[in-house]
């Protein structure tokens, strides 16, 4: 490989390599109350409270007195995120140098995985070991916020390479001064800090998700151009269909208030709030079970860098309704919200040619297919005459360019209901 192709590919090690964090391990070993401070300890650090070297001092002053055994016990405990080895293999088979860097690892462990992984070098902190016990004292470059920078620049003159061709793929807030230096960033299950500036984004527990961005730079051929469009266009396809299939499941929200209004009530505001919590969650790296599987399964490109709000005002269109209208009103407009409002989206994204003068946003065949299921829907509980002037008023309301059409629909034709009938 010519010396202008040669990338270095750097990869922090928890939450990244590992699936979780060492430090953490190390400190819930040592004692629930200092897992309970390291974890303190860790979220100051997210929010920018504590630098790094202060965060890793307190943390390391907590499991003074462990083990050399007991630290080696934790570290081969650690689960490493599936492909790993294959994926490292494989960048290195193109010639690319690989480098694991940490922070928080011990730099007798990142030397032990570094082999086992067949990563060319990898560099942690030292922590002094004394007569085979944690002395809870560290040292060493990566100890210091600057640490990573002095690493790679130690890297690249090694190698006769720039910034221009490092490759850096993190998760948290210490690894932005590399990634900002770096030509291809990537936070990989990254926390919020990293989401908002990496370049790429990419989350799951495969490390192989990282090599389309790792390969950006090589010319695709037209087979694959070709093949990445299709791909692309499934994936659109599956995902419009994964949210608007829950958007519809928001009619059997009917059924539950005809059965008890007030727990209905109760469960939607629960699963707001369980809701927040997961895309916090999400934007912050951390897995959330079931909720934010499905989330991330259902989440746009322009959502994957900021909280998705779309299933709030959804449960704030059906709540409002529920508390504002009576029964019938309620059921049409919460019908219509589920049922034609999914169906203009579909249509309107993948069949849309002719744009609304008004809102380009939006298309006259998606307001064609949202008026057709509106009349349906309002046709189930009002005489046609009425159900066809309320789907036609319900169909002007979603082509205004209102930014929450979750909200406006129900409100705007609940409240049109209210005088009509």
């Amino acid at each position: 490989m010519p010396p202008n192709n040669k990338k270095l590919i750097i990869f922090d090690v928890d939450g990244v390599i590992f699936r979780s964090q060492l430090l953490l391990s190390f400190s819930r070993y040592s004692g629930i109350l200092n897992y309970l401070k390291a974890f303190y300890l860790c979220f100051l650090f997210i929010i920018s409270s504590l630098n790094i070297r202060v965060l890793l001092e307190k943390i390391y002053i907590n499991i003074k007195g462990l083990k050399e055994e007991d630290l080696w016990r934790v570290y081969h405990r650690m689960k490493i995120i599936e492909n790993a080895e294959g994926t490292i293999r494989e960048i290195s088979n193109k010639g690319h140098i690989v480098a694991l860097i940490s922070s928080g690892v011990p730099d007798i462990m990142i030397k032990d995985l570094t082999e086992k992984l067949h990563a060319d070098c990898g560099y942690g902190i030292e922590v002094k070991i004394i007569d085979g016990i944690c002395t809870g004292e560290i040292g060493g470059l990566l100890s210091h916020s600057e640490g990573k920078i002095q690493i790679v620049e130690k890297l690249l003159k090694e190698h006769n390479i720039t910034w221009d061709d490092v490759v850096v793929v993190g998760d948290d807030k210490n690894n932005i001064d590399i990634m900002e230096l770096a030509k291809i960033s990537i936070g990989f299950n990254s926390y919020f800090p990293v989401r908002k500036r990496a370049k790429y984004l990419a989350d799951g527990h495969d490390l192989r998700k990282v090599l389309d961005f790792i390969n950006n730079e090589d010319e695709p051929t037209f087979d694959e151009l070709s093949a990445g469009l299709k791909h692309e266009s499934s994936s659109s396809w599956r995902q419009e269909l994964r949210r608007k299939g829950i958007h519809v499941c928001s009619l059997f929200v009917l059924l539950l208030a005809g059965v008890n209004y007030l727990l209905t009530l109760e469960l939607l505001l629960a699963i707001t709030i369980v809701y927040a919590l997961s895309e916090w969650a999400r934007l912050n790296g951390i897995g959330f079970p079931a909720l934010g599987y499905i989330t991330r399964l259902c989440v746009r490109t322009c959502e994957r860098r900021r909280f998705a709000f779309a299933p709030v005002t959804l449960a704030l269109g059906i709540l409002l309704s529920l508390m504002l209208f009576p029964a019938l009103i309620a059921s049409i407009t919460i019908a219509i919200l589920a049922c034609a409002d999914s169906m203009a989206t579909i249509v309107g994204k993948f069949y849309g040619k002719i744009r609304i003068p008004y809102n380009h946003k939006k298309s006259l065949e998606g307001s064609a297919a949202f008026l057709i299921i509106a009349f349906i829907c309002a046709a189930i509980y009002l005489p046609l005459k009425t159900a066809l002037i309320v789907s036609l008023v319900s169909c002007i309301i979603e082509s205004l360019p209102v930014k929450h059409d979750n909200i406006s629909i129900p409100l705007g034709t609940g409240l049109f209901l209210g005088l009509l009938i």
